[in-house]
């Protein structure tokens, strides 16, 4: 049978904004966030943290065991085999879905995760699935490709560039059907969701506070809504230029 495995990409060394993942919004950190709303998706059959196997991310590591949330230490600065081998630390098949988020996206949506993957299903196993950034806000970043894909940019990919982000190997070859999911609205890509730096922390706490107890379960139609009822909130980080994909 086909699993579905999650794998979301955390690390403290952020330049921009160091240790991120572990700042606290409302008194837990962002991290928290991100499991709680990975873990409501309904077709995730794993979810597992792959971080480096540095010094500075043992407060990741640490995270994880404290919460019993499975985690993988690999290569810092090889991204892509770090994936590669916390995929392989779960026995993923060929043929297995492998999800790829980041831990810096604490509204993480359970609802484009499994659309995402319902996408995929509905296609082939070899394309690369992706909510869309022209429909939707960065933050909520979801790729969707088979383990047999994952491991063909492992034993491919050669760049410096291509062993960093994990999916560029696989999204840039000529043959690959690439399927996005454009269930959003022109416009929601204005809003920014993801956090780099302190004003994004500033605008995700903001956010949070008014969701109050809806946080976890608060779809991204709510939230776009939410921020073109309340642009001044959605100003606190609009001027914030993406460096470079996750």
């Amino acid at each position: 049978m086909q699993r579905a495995i999650c794998i979301t990409q955390a690390r403290m060394g952020s330049s921009r904004l160091p240790g991120k993942v572990l700042a606290a919004i409302q008194d837990k950190p962002m991290l928290e966030y991100h499991l709680a709303r990975v873990g409501q998706a309904k077709l995730v059959d794993k979810h597992i943290i792959a971080t480096s196997n540095t010094e500075i991310d043992k407060p990741i590591v640490e995270f994880c065991q404290l919460n019993k949330q499975p985690f993988f230490c690999g290569s810092e600065l090889d991204v892509l085999s770090r994936f590669y081998h916390a995929a392989l630390h779960e026995n993923a098949a060929p043929e297995d879905i492998i999800i790829r988020l980041t831990g810096d996206c604490p509204l993480i949506s359970a609802i484009l995760i499994d659309e995402a993957i319902t996408k995929h299903r509905q296609g082939d196993n070899s394309q690369y699935t992706h909510i869309s950034l022209s429909y939707f806000p960065r933050g909520f970043d979801v790729e969707v490709f088979s383990m047999a894909s994952l491991t063909k940019a492992y034993e491919n990919a050669t760049t410096v560039a291509e062993r960093e982000h994990v999916t560029l190997y696989l999204y840039s070859q000529p043959d690959t059907i690439i399927v996005p999911v454009e269930t959003g609205e022109l416009g929601w890509n204005k809003f920014r969701l993801c956090v780099d730096e302190n004003e994004d922390l500033q605008l995700v706490t903001t956010l949070i506070k008014l969701l109050d107890k809806n946080w976890l379960n608060v779809s991204p139609k709510e939230i776009c809504q939410l921020l073109q009822l309340h642009p001044e909130i959605a100003r606190i980080n609009a001027n914030i230029i993406q460096r470079i994909a996750h």
